[in-house]
């Protein structure tokens, strides 16, 4: 029964005037990942270029993040780094209030202490917000971030074994 139904669904579409979309847009014949219009069969994901993370190399490529401030959600903590990072047009909404992850880096000893300030390490939180399309976008001239791109799961964690070594990229890859 369900494969007649299927069947004459299929004849009913193959009879229409429609040709589906390709998915491999200009965006990823030309390499362009500034834009969500690329990559159309997979899950993209923001990341910026920053050095916020202390990091004594220089800027390197991250999901947005800040410190939660006193009395402050980390939720709303999350949405904060978005906008600090790529300015606050870009619409958001978080599906939940847990984080999809929680990952403990100890201070290397190398840091300055005025940047350790006798702490162990630290705990970040990581939640997934996506973008809503209702409208806004990355304001480049609001954006503190030094770049950003849209990129797949597999593109990230290229980007972090490159900088960061495969530890760090495979927790990138289960994370995400």
């Amino acid at each position: 029964m369900l494969t007649s139904n299927i069947c004459s669904i299929v004849q009913f579409l193959a009879g229409l005037p429609f040709t589906p979309a390709p998915r491999e847009t200009e965006a990823d014949a030309s390499g362009d990942v500034k834009t969500l219009d690329r990559q159309l069969k997979t899950r993209l994901y923001l990341i910026i270029k920053s050095d916020a993370e202390g990091n004594l190399s220089g800027p390197r490529w991250t999901l947005p993040s800040t410190l939660a401030e006193t009395n402050e959600s980390l939720l709303a903590a999350a949405e904060r780094a978005v906008s600090d990072s790529v300015g606050s047009d870009l619409k958001l909404w978080c599906p939940s209030n847990a984080p999809m992850a929680v990952n403990m880096r100890v201070y290397n000893d190398k840091l300055p202490e005025s940047f350790r300030e006798n702490y162990f390490g630290e705990k970040i939180f990581y939640y997934r917000v996506q973008y809503d399309n209702t409208g806004g976008g990355v304001d480049e001239a609001a954006m503190k971030a030094d770049d950003y791109a849209w990129l797949t799961r597999e593109e990230i964690v290229e980007k972090i074994e490159e900088e960061r070594g495969k530890h760090q990229a495979k927790f990138f890859h289960f994370m995400l």
